[in-house]
């Protein structure tokens, strides 16, 4: 018996000394901001190292000056033709070329980086291989989501398909890990409001009785490049609710269960929704505004209108504006309202976004807040609004509404009930994040998304047992994905848009 706990325990720690050998799966925007540098500068502490990236051949001379750029030593590349993707499984070539990387590197992770489109297949390929994944969000979309209700159904079978694959994985190897980069679960804000949240409803029983969220990207998207862009596009047929709407419609879902347990849960969702889609934004500004506003217009935009209009018919949603009611069987627990935009106010006055970094640069500015109620004993307001691009070196008015960092939560509770109390509270960022500047970091969302890859790599070596990004703790937020593109595609045939999901249900 003692022979075979200590074979158990040697086991264990060899499992935790071996190096996590990572292979990147798409070195775009996101990826070189955030994954790449993170795992070069925390690397060596927490034992890992991203030993071959996956990318497209057209990308070869922009991978390479990335590297040279920031003096990373260049790492071995799989370049693939595009007509390699096709994303639904992957061709065999594709298959072989990575599973020799896995041989031949000892990968026993990967990160998905790639466009949403692109995540099933590199999924199911890493769960067949028995292998750890972080996985950008969301966890599926589809092309034409925001018009065809069948696609929109796919998203949760995906998820479902997905949640099977990791647990017949597990039977082989019980610490795949599975986790997904919704960096607002890791961000110190909502940890607190979280927290608020439960210390309220231990106090009284009360749950979260409203939600209103609120988020904008303020990306200011010339018609033509509505048509022709190809980074987080709506030429493929889906939007802002695949790009970062998943965040807003996976955290309110997660700051609710705070209030939760056997005596108050909510187990269906009705969803209602109404997207503002290309066509519907051409004619808020029209090409006549347009040439008004830029001399130079005409050479930048070489779509009449008429044939604007009819590419533009089927294309992803720029605003969607959603409402929920959850609920526990009949009966409304709390109401949540999701309004998601990208055409916000930005700070863009060019024409053409042409060599110009599509992350966080071509005139995007961030704004983003959430009301929580929880019935007549707490109110919490969260906002954060810049004002400017992101500039790391710009420190002037940096926690202060506009700034680079700025992020407040007020807390109001009813005092009178509970003495003990305070009735009002302010939070600023800078309380919650010590390290907010070190390094001229890059926001307090990168932060976030540092810790998510950070515990990605300890539940590989085993000094962490779970993260809080879990695929199997996505189930809701896939739920509220797929019902978001259920009701605009009934809306988009004239049919009532009322649905309702069953959080429950094994689909």
């Amino acid at each position: 018996m003692l022979t075979v706990f200590l074979n158990m325990v040697d086991l264990v720690l060899s499992q935790s000394m071996k190096p996590t050998n990572i292979l990147l799966i798409g070195c775009g925007y996101h990826a070189q901001r955030i994954y790449y540098p993170v795992i070069e500068k925390y690397g060596m502490a927490i034992n890992a190292r991203i030993v071959c990236v996956v990318d497209l051949k057209e990308k070869e001379d922009e991978l390479h000056s990335y590297f040279n750029k920031k003096g990373f030593k260049i790492p071995h590349l799989l370049l693939l033709n595009k007509d390699h993707i096709t994303y639904d499984y992957l061709p065999h070539l594709v298959r072989d070329n990575l599973n020799k990387i896995v041989n031949e590197y000892q990968v026993n992770a990967v990160i998905i980086s790639t466009e949403p489109l692109a995540h099933m297949m590199y999924a199911r390929w890493a769960l067949d291989s028995k292998l750890s994944i972080l996985m950008d969000k969301p966890i599926s979309t589809k092309e034409n989501i925001s018009t065809d209700i069948r696609a929109a159904h796919e998203v949760l079978s995906d998820y479902h398909e997905l949640l099977s694959a990791l647990y017949k994985a597990r039977e082989t190897n019980p610490r795949i890990v599975f986790d997904l980069m919704a960096q607002r679960r890791y961000h110190p804000a909502f940890r607190l409001m979280k927290s608020l949240i439960k210390e309220v409803y231990d106090q009284t029983n009360c749950p979260v009785t409203s939600i209103q969220s609120f988020h904008s990207d303020g990306q200011w998207r010339m018609p033509a490049e509505i048509v022709d862009q190809n980074y987080h596009p709506y030429n493929q047929g889906y939007g802002k609710c695949s790009h970062s709407g998943y965040h807003s419609l996976d955290i309110v879902p997660w700051l609710m269960e705070a209030a939760e347990d056997e005596r108050k849960h909510v187990d269906n969702v009705d969803i209602y929704t109404n997207f503002l889609r290309p066509n519907d934004f051409i004619s808020q500004i029209t090409a006549e505004d347009y040439q008004n506003l830029f001399p130079n217009y005409g050479k930048y935009s070489p779509y009449p209108d008429y044939e604007l209009f009819k590419r533009m018919e089927n294309f992803g949603e720029i605003d969607a504006f959603n409402s929920f009611a959850f609920k526990q069987g009949n009966r409304t627990i709390s109401l949540a309202t999701v309004n998601l935009v990208h055409n916000g106010f930005a700070q863009r006055n060019w024409v053409t976004a042409v060599g110009r970094d599509l992350y966080k640069g071509n005139g995007r500015v961030r704004h983003e807040s959430h009301y929580i109620l929880q019935g007549p004993f707490q109110a919490i307001s969260f906002i954060s609004y810049q004002s400017k691009e992101v500039d790391p070196n710009n420190l002037e008015d940096f926690y202060d509404v506009g700034g680079e960092y700025h992020l407040d939560i007020h807390v109001f509770r009813n005092d009178k009930m509970f003495p003990q109390w305070k009735n009002y509270t302010k939070y600023s960022v800078k309380d919650l994040s010590a390290n907010a500047l070190e390094h001229n970091s890059c926001g307090h969302q990168e932060d976030a998304r540092k810790n998510s890859v950070i515990d990605f790599i300890n539940q590989i070596n085993g000094s962490l047992d779970k993260s809080s990004s879990a695929l199997q703790d996505h189930r809701r937020s896939v739920v509220l994905l797929s019902g978001v593109y259920q009701s605009a595609c009934l809306k988009n045939k004239g049919k009532n848009p009322v649905i309702n999901l069953n959080f429950n249900k094994y689909v």
